[in-house]
């Protein structure tokens, strides 16, 4: 599998991460941290699915659920926000994100991948 992970936060970048190759440890993990970067993988191949904080300096989620919807139409975006209630500029957008994983409940990460892996995508 392979994933691309926006996040700003190292030490959140490094917990999701660790999550991830517990239950897929040839996992192919690309991370996006500021706009610049993230402007370059969007440049290349879909990753399987994308991982979104709902913020990076200088850009919000909607944006990015925005950019990456317009660069790669068939790949799911997960948010994985720290306070899913509390930003109400992201509320809106929720529901064209294939999940919503809360940062402190990281148990909940692998199994919200696998439903969204595991649901029929749009042709």
């Amino acid at each position: 599998m392979h994933i691309l992970l926006i996040e700003d936060m190292d030490s959140d970048a490094e917990l999701i991460r660790l999550e991830l190759l517990g239950e897929w440890p040839s996992l192919r993990f690309d991370w996006a941290d500021t706009r610049q970067a993230l402007s370059r993988m969007l440049a290349n191949p879909p990753p399987d699915l994308v991982l979104c904080d709902s913020r990076l300096p200088g850009l919000h989620g909607a944006e990015i659920l925005e950019l990456v919807t317009a660069a790669w139409p068939k790949t799911p975006l997960v948010f994985c926000v720290g306070s899913p209630d509390g930003d109400p500029i992201l509320q809106p957008v929720l529901s064209r994100a294939a999940a919503l994983v809360d940062k402190n409940r990281m148990q909940t990460l692998v199994p919200a991948i696998k439903r969204v892996m595991a649901a029929p995508r749009p042709d």
